[in-house]
């Protein structure tokens, strides 16, 4: 059993942080446990200079009287966590002091919740704003344990997230590793050996342990600094003083008692929204945003063992000019199924990249419709055609999102003897029941006549074998009437024909009933073509040649 630990030290400052503000919170914490360095910003494409760039704002999280958590940028200027709100203004002029809001904090800490779904069904809340995953059976689905860290790592970092991570054999022992982390108390944050856990947790502070706020006192009256000191004390004494808990605590996270969890739960529908604190003009800056809300649809569809085979994407306007709609949606359907991150950000960036906003957009909203069952592809040691269907689908649908759909087209076989209308073209789709070539329904019977008897005269041929298929690939878009010479058609040279009659009369019921004789012709050089004769009035017309 392996459980990865997500800790985020900084979920109260980002949940209620400007979203598409430059200087998103990524990279290191500082030694303090509520600061972090300065760090680089960054622009999101195509998002027009905020006023808060040109006054250089910074932003903290603050109470009535002192900071509580500081951005990058004012931890750069100065500002610490317990400043008081008069000296952190001080230090930094264009400090924007935000109050917590704890219903926008739990709706982030789900958000990321359900994107994590898709590494594990088994996602727990745990205190301090961490979540733990229980991943030992999907390790080698993932490449194993450093790429599947290196994945999770990318998720929260896409959702906006500053993360620590620590992985452990257990839910505890990889809580405290991320605790460690987070504070700068250990370097060792992976560990994959319940006794290796055991001398690692030993050597860490029991200021780390989630009873230390509640105990810190007597704690340090006995003299216990590590989880070693405390686990070495007599067992009796720690049970009369600190009740049971604390000694189940540390049996848990060593790994010698059982940790039964609760998991989060996946909603049966999905509908995510996100609330843009900065105006957006441009539609190729909205996936900047809506990366987040792919994220989580992604984790929901593999919670529910789902693919995904369109989506709507709900824009809010700013209502700056009095002609504007008040939302407006883009709706993206493809061919095959899919629950692949990567492929619906790229199909939904190539619509955003051919899109023109009526309005400034101050909100998103994500719909997923048309959910399908998701098949899983089987493994075999040699490739099969069919294994290339998805990548060939996948190839379609981007040309299709590049060009528009209506320029990617498929063939198919219809149900109809006359040839002209025996195929169609159709917006092309991978679910779509392909009908083999086959010879239609109910083939008229084919007869000979005397006519076609008697225009057997002489004409001097190659010895060249019939076509093997008995109608050309090559067919006219309007069949091409024939002049007749000595009662022999004419095109550019005089026509012998070579079969017997194949009488095709249908169409009466739609009103565009056709009676036709086809026969298989050559003339003296050796070319083949494929003509009829109709049974009222015995015009010759061409349809089509063999190559």
């Amino acid at each position: 059993m392996l459980w990865i630990a997500v800790t985020l030290p900084l979920l109260p400052l980002e949940a209620v942080r400007p979203l598409l503000l430059p200087g998103p919170l990524v990279g290191q914490l500082p030694d303090q446990p509520h600061g972090h360095p300065s760090e680089a910003r960054t622009q999101p494409p195509g998002v027009p200079d905020a006023p808060d760039a040109q006054d250089s704002r910074c932003y903290a999280l603050a109470d009535h009287a002192r900071v509580l958590i500081p951005d990058p940028d004012a931890f750069a200027l100065g500002v610490h966590a317990g400043n008081t709100r008069a000296h952190a203004l001080a230090l930094a002029p264009g400090l924007v002091l935000l109050e917590p809001d704890p219903a926008r904090e739990t709706r982030a800490f789900e958000a990321l919740a359900l994107a994590l779904l898709a590494y594990t069904p088994k996602v727990s809340f745990a205190p301090s704003h961490t979540l733990l995953l229980e991943v030992g059976s999907g390790l080698r689905l993932f490449g194993g344990v450093r790429a599947l860290l290196a994945k999770v790592a990318s998720t929260v970092a896409d959702c906006g997230h500053t993360a620590r991570i620590a992985c452990a054999p257990t839910a505890w022992g990889a809580w405290t590793l991320a605790q460690a982390r987070a504070t700068r108390v250990s370097r060792r944050w992976r560990v994959l050996k319940e006794t290796t856990l055991a001398c690692v947790l030993d050597t860490l502070p029991v200021t780390l342990a989630p009873f230390a706020a509640q105990h810190d006192h007597a704690l340090t009256q006995i003299g216990c600094a590590s989880l070693g000191d405390l686990r070495r004390l007599p067992r009796e004494g720690i049970a009369r003083r600190f009740g049971d808990g604390v000694l189940t605590w540390l049996a848990q996270a060593r790994g010698e008692a059982p940790d039964p969890r609760v998991s989060f739960s996946a909603p049966p529908s999905f509908r995510a929204e996100l609330e843009l604190q900065a105006r957006v003009e441009s539609a190729e800056a909205l996936l900047f945003a809506a990366r987040r809300l792919v994220m989580q649809l992604a984790g929901w569809l593999a919670a529910q063992h789902a693919a995904l085979t369109a989506f709507e994407l709900r824009l809010e306007h700013e209502l700056a000019s009095r002609h504007a709609p008040r939302t407006s949606s883009l709706t993206l359907a493809w061919a095959a199924p899919s629950r692949d991150a990567a492929h619906l950000l790229w199909l939904l960036r190539e619509k955003l990249n051919q899109t023109e906003l009526a309005a400034p957009v101050i909100g998103l909203a994500l719909v997923a419709s048309g959910v399908t069952e998701y098949a899983v592809p089987n493994d075999t040691l040699f490739p099969m055609p069919e294994t290339s269907d998805a990548s060939i689908a996948q190839l379609f649908e981007r040309i299709g999102a590049r060009l528009g759909e209506q320029n990617v087209l498929q063939l198919f076989v219809e149900d109809d003897h006359r040839p002209e209308r025996a195929m169609a073209a159709r917006a092309y789709r991978s679910s779509a029941r392909r009908t083999a070539a086959r010879k239609p329904r109910g083939q008229p019977q084919t007869q000979s006549k005397d006519a076609a008897a008697s225009m057997q005269s002489v004409l001097d041929l190659p010895d060249m074998p019939l076509p093997s298929q008995p109608r050309p690939a090559w067919l006219l878009e309007k069949p091409l009437k024939l002049a007749v010479r000595d009662d022999r058609p004419v095109y550019r040279r005089p026509l012998k024909t070579l079969t017997r009659t194949e009488r095709i009369e249908t169409g009466w019921w739609d009103g565009e009933g056709v009676g036709r004789d086809y026969y298989v012709a050559a003339d003296d050089q050796g070319r083949m073509f494929w003509l009829y004769r109709e049974r009222i009035g015995g015009q010759w017309y061409l349809q089509g040649f063999f190559g």
